[in-house]
């Protein structure tokens, strides 16, 4: 392998490990620091900052290097080292609360090696590039081979490693693909070096000479700053815009993010040919600048047409058609991705080259490796600026799309601060500007919709895109309904059969129990379930967790179906990361009930982990009862299993319920009487409300029971728990989105005899029964109509004498 090769394959390596150890470190410290919000952000800050610090304090370290291919195969093998050890550090930590505690712990985990990878930045420049003038040409290909090793990562990381490894063990792999880096870095070749600043010819005029070139560096330096900035920006701004498209699946998210990286490695390569042609480096950054907008507004121009939306910034749903290919399904979110974000990826990605040609073209008494390392650190510093302002200001201030504007044009500033520098510079920007006015407007512009649906609520906040539609009823006897979309996916509506789910959710727990006082709702939603609690005259106090106030203030307009839980003098509802409040929470609760989002989206399958249920059942006070949603619908047959395997493995005594075509599941630590709690009236206010869903008496109620401990045990018998390190759910539930029903649970479902059902429902337990019957049977001729059919029978089953 020639040295050159050689080269790229040691930093495409690099770049890969480290992002499998980004995606680990991630997850892993989420259960330490919360997956909200706050939480995100410290993590990435304190990442981001980790690599500006490595990058500025470690640069005149690696120019003092006599041996700079033995630093860098040290600090790979520290970095490898440290990964391998970073979970059993992790292991002996416990959740924190505080911002300060919480900014701590990321920084123990997070500080050495990002300091490291940021001080590998001079020392790649160091082990490739020989004479000043090299500099663009060697950066561009060690950093356009690093990218595209972190895109690989991604891929790999979300489609091989951790759906076969787990998080843990897919830091191993990081760690080998580092010390693989490293073996091969023993055989790199370092070039000459070559026109160190001692050695350059002094100029007639040191003072001036000074002068100019303090003025290039400081605007190399703000010019890579504004590049950082608006490429994190816009990578936050256009992530959220997709995902509301593709979904947010973890491989959506993992080919949102691959795909940018390609268009930032695909353009660092390519700039080592551009930077060759007249004008260098100040004319391919003012290309960049002023282009960043054009094909950006472009691309966002294409993806709308390519929707068929009226309006990008609008309210949008999953585009995941029922049917097709699951390789289609990822081809075509790569392709909106490739839309939306390749074209600006490409210009950050031959920016950064020319800026440290720039820099080091006018780079005075500093060495080449500080300019560098000045450089880096000041393009980590703006993009750990845009990511931040961009999620935490722009979009829950200004809204998308100005959000993305400001973006652009934080891009586009690098161009007068080039043109000045040169005569006639700002007039040639007239043009381009021009046109990438007229693009933004037509690519940002609102614009009418003709669809049926009303739109009562649409808010772009910090954690999520959440909007509520309402349906009206159809001439062809479809009832209307009011909808809750959160980043682009229905997690509940007021139909019958979906409103039954949520209050039993609340209501089946309530009323197995003799007399709750205290309750807990993880995930607020529309708020029916935990409405449906409120309706014990028992309880005295609601403890609801919900990481999304955008979510919360959505729920205000269900205020109809969820009896005003946010206007109770009851209910205290605190916004955070439900699984990391829990952990933290000193209380004992009656009732504990979580209704998360469905486990193919990224992250939630934390909250079906066995740790998860295990905090729920320690947070049980005596006799207390836990609730827990399971979807029979885009899961495939195992992944139902292993949620009730794991179910059982935290609960001593469980039992199934089924709601249509859901299952409550319920578990306890003390064993529930269930003959005698069953047979308890409904206090008023539950039997009015359980009429809407098409309950009227105990009786009908007990008919849902379709399984008891050894019924569940038995089903689950071939599956295993699933635990946090190894999120099995994560990344097995999309592959069953496009599947429909979980038939062969269903059947299960239908044929169970519980032991324990109450005499008195066994009449009505074999007519729902036998319409879950009839709805398997109906399936091949379509889904929806399906399931449609099946909620009304449902429904319309008459009360029981």
């Amino acid at each position: 392998m020639q040295a050159p090769q050689k080269n790229d394959v040691v930093f495409f390596l690099s770049g890969a490990a480290a992002l499998v150890y980004q995606v680990a470190w991630a997850r892993l410290l989420a259960r330490l620091t919360g997956s909200d919000s706050i939480g995100i952000a410290l993590v990435l800050a304190v990442f981001m900052a980790g690599m500006g610090l490595g990058a500025w304090f470690f640069a005149e370290r690696v120019r003092a290097s006599n041996n700079p291919r033995r630093l860098f195969v040290t600090l790979l093998a520290i970095m490898a080292v440290w990964a391998a050890a970073s979970p059993e550090l992790l292991a002996t930590l416990q959740p924190v609360d505080s911002l300060l505690t919480r900014g701590g712990v990321a920084a123990l985990l997070l500080l050495v090696p990002t300091v490291i990878m940021g001080a590998t930045f001079p020392l790649m420049g160091k082990l490739t590039i020989g004479d000043d003038a090299e500099t663009g040409e060697g950066t561009a290909k060690f950093y356009g081979a690093n990218t595209l090793g972190a895109a690989a990562g991604a891929l790999l990381g979300a489609f091989v490693i951790f759906p076969l490894l787990g998080l843990s063990r897919g830091l191993y792999v990081g760690a080998s693909l580092d010390l693989l880096a490293a073996i091969l870095a023993l055989g790199l070749v370092v070039p000459k070096r070559t026109g160190d600043a001692p050695e350059k010819e002094q100029p007639a005029n040191p003072t001036l000479a000074t002068s100019i070139n303090s003025n290039f560096r400081s605007t190399a330096l703000v010019l890579t700053f504004l590049f950082g900035a608006s490429s994190l920006a816009l990578e936050v701004l256009l992530t959220r815009l997709l995902i509301t498209v593709t979904g947010a699946s973890v491989f959506a998210f993992a080919l949102v993010l691959a795909v940018y990286l390609l268009g930032i490695g695909i353009g660092g390569r390519r700039a080592r040919l551009l930077l060759a042609r007249e004008g260098g480096a100040q004319r391919l950054l003012e290309s960049c600048a002023v282009w960043i907008p054009i094909v950006g507004f472009a691309g966002l121009i294409f993806l709308r047409y390519q929707l068929g939306e009226s309006d990008l910034f609008g309210v949008l749903a999953n585009r995941m058609p029922s049917g097709a290919a699951t390789w289609l399904l990822w081809a075509s979110q790569a392709f909106f991705a490739g839309l939306a974000l390749f074209p600006p990826a490409y210009g950050f990605g031959l920016a950064l080259p020319a800026c440290t040609a720039l820099i080091v073209e006018s780079r005075g008494e500093w060495s080449r490796e500080r300019a560098m390392g000045r450089l880096y650190a000041f393009n980590t510093a703006g993009a750990t600026l845009g990511s931040l302002g961009a999620g935490f200001f722009l979009l829950p201030e200004l809204g998308p799309r100005s959000s993305i504007a400001i973006a652009f044009a934080v891009a586009w500033l690098a161009a007068p601060l080039l043109g000045k520098a040169k005569q006639g510079g700002l007039a040639r920007l007239a043009f381009p500007t021009a046109g990438a006015l007229f693009l933004g407007w037509f690519a940002l512009r609102p614009a009418p919709s003709d669809d049926t649906t009303t739109t009562l609520f649409h808010s772009v906040g910090r954690d999520s895109t959440v909007s509520v539609l309402e349906t009206a009823a159809s001439a062809a006897g479809h009832p209307g309904a009011r909808s809750l979309l959160v980043n682009g996916k229905v997690v509940a509506t007021t139909a019958p059969v979906d409103l039954r789910l949520q209050r039993l959710l609340g209501t089946i727990p309530a009323h197995l129990h003799r007399e709750p006082k205290t309750a807990l709702v993880i995930g607020l939603g529309t708020g029916m379930t935990a409405g449906a609690l409120l309706d014990f005259p028992s309880l005295e106090s609601l403890e609801i967790f919900e990481i999304s106030s955008t979510v919360r203030e959505g729920a205000r307009h269900f205020e109809a179906w969820n009896s005003g839980v946010l206007n109770d003098a009851r209910t205290h509802i605190q916004i955070a990361d439900g699984r990391h409040a829990l952990a933290l929470s000193p209380e004992r609760f009656d009732i504990v009930t979580s209704d998360p989002i469905h486990p193919w989206t990224r992250g939630s399958s934390d909250l079906y982990a066995v740790e998860h249920f295990r905090q729920m059942a320690a947070h049980l006070a005596p006799e207390g009862i836990a609730s827990q949603w399971l979807p029979l619908y885009q899961l495939a047959t195992e992944d139902v299993k292993t949620i009730v395997a794991t179910w059982c493995a935290a609960f001593e005594h469980t039992s199934a319920w089924l709601s249509a075509y859901d299952l409550v599941l319920i578990g306890s630590n003390a064993p529930v009487p269930l003959a005698d709690r069953l047979s308890q009236s409904f206090p008023p206010t539950v039997a009015a409300n359980l009429k809407l869903a098409g309950i009227a008496s105990w009786q009908e109620l007990g008919a849902l029971l379709v399984a008891d401990h050894a019924d569940l045990l038995a089903l689950s018998d071939s599956s295993s728990p699933m635990f946090e390190d190894h999120p099995r759910l994560e990344f097995r539930a999309p592959l069953a989105y496009l599947s429909g029903y979980a038939t062969e649970i269903l059947a299960w479902a239908e044929s169970s005899r519980p032991a324990v059902l109450p005499a008195e429902s066994e009449a009505r337990a074999r007519e729902v029964r036998q319409l879950l019957s009839d709805f398997l049977t109906d399936l091949p001729n379509g889904l929806t109509a399906a399931a449609d059919r099946y909620g009304q029978r449902l429904l319309a089953l008459p009360p029981l004498e």
